[in-house]
């Protein structure tokens, strides 16, 4: 497929006449816009991201009523996002008896460039482990089925998660908001996935073995995100008043990773920009 090479303002952002070249900007990778934190102000959420060199920006998908509501949010915004389809750990207990159809379908829709997000989370245990896995799983076979890459959900599962990745074996996959241990992350690498980096990074005091870790994953594996609108990076100054992430402050992102890494900013701009652009399969739309 023909990848996306330069990003054009949608008409709701026409005030701003830059156009940024996709390597000159960045790519957020997830961002929970449906959350209900954003539900006045999406607009200039929106806005606040372009005018701070966001050239793209994936909505998360995290049960069938969010993914709907993503791709709902996407119809406003074709040009400026897309969305992922899946069902989170802690959404699992809620799903229906339909789950697996309504996925598939919602999966099918050409805005949505990855299946998830999905995984295992043992740090809440908000639901079962046992239905987790089981959910878990089906959406890999989804995935395999309709060829689309995952985006994974990783909270303390130990080796339970990557398990069923190498059951599975999805063609593409990306460890979202990873803040594993050093074995897990080369166990991630050693199967050729990407890993996603947050604000957790910028947090001086649980991110300080992340920020280690950073330099083990090579930039060609690398990409970048805000999970918005939580784990605002700590470094922004002043920082918000209202604690909310969003888009815009993914640059912090950037900075700190260039830190991490010794590289320019714009090394890491440009590398996890042109890994998201392969990954999810942008495009001109």
């Amino acid at each position: 497929r023909l990848l996306r090479t330069t990003w054009y303002p949608p008409a709701c952002l026409e005030r701003s006449r830059t156009i940024y070249t996709m390597k000159d900007s960045l790519i957020d990778i997830g961002a929970n816009l449906t959350d209900t934190s954003f539900i006045k102000d999406i607009e200039s959420v929106i806005n606040r991201a372009q005018e701070n060199n966001i050239s793209h920006i994936i909505v998360t998908g995290t049960s069938v009523q969010e993914t709907r509501r993503a791709l709902d949010l996407v119809s406003k915004y074709p040009q400026y996002l897309s969305a992922t389809a899946g069902i989170h750990p802690h959404a699992v207990d809620a799903t229906s008896t339909s789950w697996v159809e309504d996925l598939n379908l919602l999966a099918r829709d050409s805005r949505v460039v990855a299946l998830g997000e999905m995984g295992l989370d043992y740090y809440r245990d908000y639901t079962s482990r046992r239905k987790q896995q089981e959910v878990f799983e089906k959406q890999l076979e989804l995935a395999n089925e309709i060829e689309l890459p995952v985006f994974i959900h990783d909270r303390d599962s130990g080796n339970d998660v990557l398990n069923s990745l190498r059951k599975y074996r999805p063609k593409f996959c990306v460890v979202h908001c990873f803040t594993g241990s050093e074995e897990l992350l080369d166990a991630y690498l050693a199967e050729g996935y990407y890993i996603g980096i947050t604000g957790w990074v910028c947090d001086e005091r649980r991110g300080q073995e992340l920020s280690l870790l950073i330099r083990r994953i090579p930039l060609n594996r690398l990409m970048i995100e805000t999970d918005s609108p939580y784990l605002i990076p700590r470094t922004i100054e002043p920082r918000p008043k209202n604690r909310r992430n969003e888009p815009a402050y993914l640059q912090y992102i950037a900075q700190k990773v260039a830190q991490c890494l010794d590289v320019s900013v714009e090394e890491v701009t440009s590398r996890t920009s042109e890994n998201a652009m392969h990954f999810f399969s942008l495009k001109n739309l």
